[in-house]
């Protein structure tokens, strides 16, 4: 069961996001119906330890395995989701992850996954390029170039 509910007030949601870097570019992705990009994660589940969540997310998501080298941001973010219209109370946790192997930088810089009839278009853009496009979230256009070495809080209010 996801950690993730609706209130009349808006929706709760516990997540994990996940930073592979390879040569200079994030990995990100957008859905076919969607006006924005993020990072490849998902909901954790009830009792389910956040690194599981993160390394279970990349298997169902893009069928390989990572390494979690470390916790970079635990992110709460209040916003409101642009295709849904609907008012969210989030709380992420972002990881910065690293490949087991190089078998998927063979699919190229795009490529399409289709994950139980939902379609996910994956991107390896260089750091740069995420000025230019809307990818949430928002904090990752500056903090990208420079990760810390400690976990970071922040708090993002967006309406």
């Amino acid at each position: 069961m996801d950690i993730s509910f609706k209130t009349p007030k808006g929706r709760f949601n516990y997540r994990v996001a996940g930073l592979l870097i390879y040569e200079g570019k994030i990995l990100i992705m957008k859905d076919e119906n969607q006006p924005y990009y993020y990072l490849p994660g998902g909901r954790v589940l009830l009792n389910e330890r956040s690194e599981d969540s993160m390394r279970r997310e990349i298997k169902e998501e893009l069928s390989i395995e990572v390494d979690i080298k470390r916790m970079l941001w635990v992110n709460e973010n209040f916003f409101t989701e642009e295709s849904l219209n609907e008012r969210f109370h989030e709380i992420c946790f972002f990881y910065l992850l690293e490949l087991k192997d190089k078998e998927i930088l063979k699919r190229g810089d795009e490529f399409i996954v289709n994950e139980n009839g939902k379609i996910h278009n994956y991107y390896w853009k260089l750091f740069e390029e995420l000025k230019d496009i809307n990818v949430y979230p928002l904090f990752l256009k500056e903090k990208i170039n420079e990760l810390p070495l400690n976990i970071e809080q922040l708090v993002e209010m967006k309406d």
